[in-house]
């Protein structure tokens, strides 16, 4: 092998050997979209769910007993006040009446024959009739008057009873229950008809204690009714409880103003109160700008994350922050972030606690 050879495969087994210069990888600053947060000055709403049912119902009864003999009406049918809605077998209480209208006349007869005597006896010439024969004769004109008004009193019952044996409607309303059968033997106070008046609702829900201070007697408020496609309905706080009911939430009675013949009872109703409290600021940020997978209070919180900038290191900061109700995109945030604080609104999965970045600016 000649020198020049060697000299050759030297050269390229040291240029073999040697490494290659390594190149730094630097971390360039990621662009972020970013929104400063400014306080709402709109109003601060809170939407509580709860049953509709109606303003007026009453679980109708016949207040004697008795054999069912005819009931007038079905389920969903309109009546009116006074309106027959079923009766009762009355043949036992025609008997009963009958019997006593006879024992009248009969009490009346004597107590006239009674006070006849009496009558006869005080105009006899002095020393005929003696006075404990006079008095005696009182005493039995006064205790027929007396039977007579014990008759008529159990004639007048006779004739209540006989009118209870038909069930009348109290008010103009809908049949949402018919609870038995023709034929069927019912009781004083067992439920026969169960009447809700069609044209007033009202919603029950619960509050929780942060909120009653700020609800107040005839509060206008709005009601959705998801059942028929979120209509909307006026109403008004009607009772407001005063005791604690279920945890911590007191209940809370909406009145509604306006009616439909769509409604009914047990449909679910969304009440948006307006919270009027300026104590408590609210903000309003886009629902991009949170994390709500992370949050460091825990599922079933009111807790989200965002990422803040900070303007002065251009570095993130994660904040965990309270969050109120959803308003079209934006969310309320009740703390953790102040006025004029520059929050990230976009790319939220990609950033992470401290890390540097620029503002991103539109072209």
């Amino acid at each position: 092998m000649s020198k020049l050879t060697q000299l050759l495969i030297a050269i390229f087994l040291l240029s073999g050997c040697s490494k290659a210069p390594e190149t730094a990888t630097v971390e360039l600053p990621k662009a972020v979209k970013y929104q400063r947060v400014s306080e709402s000055t709109g109003s601060i709403y809170r939407e509580i769910s709860g049953q509709i049912r109606s303003a007026e119902q009453s679980s109708l009864s016949f207040r004697v007993n008795g054999v069912l003999q005819d009931i007038y009406v079905s389920k969903g049918d309109l009546v009116v006040t006074g309106q027959p809605l079923a009766q009762l077998d009355d043949s036992d209480f025609t008997v009963a009446l009958n019997k006593t209208q006879a024992s009248l006349g009969s009490s009346r007869a004597s107590a006239k024959a009674a006070n006849d005597q009496l009558q006869r006896a005080t105009r006899l010439p002095e020393g005929i009739i003696s006075l404990a024969e006079l008095e005696q004769l009182s005493n039995n004109a006064e205790a027929a008057l007396q039977q007579v008004k014990v008759i008529e009193a159990d004639l007048a019952r006779a004739k209540l009873e006989l009118q209870r044996t038909i069930l009348r409607s109290p008010f103009d309303g809908q049949i949402a229950a018919v609870s038995v059968d023709n034929f069927s033997k019912v009781s004083n106070g067992q439920e026969v008809i169960e009447l809700i008046d069609g044209d007033a609702y009202e919603v029950e829900v619960l509050l929780p204690e942060s909120m009653i201070g700020n609800i107040s007697y005839q509060q206008a408020v709005t009601v959705a009714v998801s059942a028929l496609q979120d209509q909307m309905f006026p109403g008004e706080v009607s009772e407001i409880g005063s005791r604690v009911e279920n945890g911590n939430a007191f209940p809370v009675t909406i009145r509604l103003n306006k009616s439909s013949d769509k409604l009914r009872n047990g449909m679910s109703g969304s009440v948006k109160f307006t919270v009027n409290n300026s104590s408590v600021p609210a903000y309003l940020v886009p629902l991009t700008a949170l994390d709500f997978t992370h949050s460091m209070a825990g599922e079933g919180s009111q807790d989200a994350l965002l990422y803040v900038i900070n303007e002065q290191t251009m570095v993130l900061e994660q904040r965990n922050v309270k969050v109120g109700n959803i308003r079209a995109n934006n969310i309320e945030v009740y703390a953790g972030i102040s006025e004029n604080e520059a929050i990230v609104v976009a790319g939220i999965p990609f950033l992470r606690d401290g890390m540097t970045v620029t503002l991103w600016q539109a072209n």
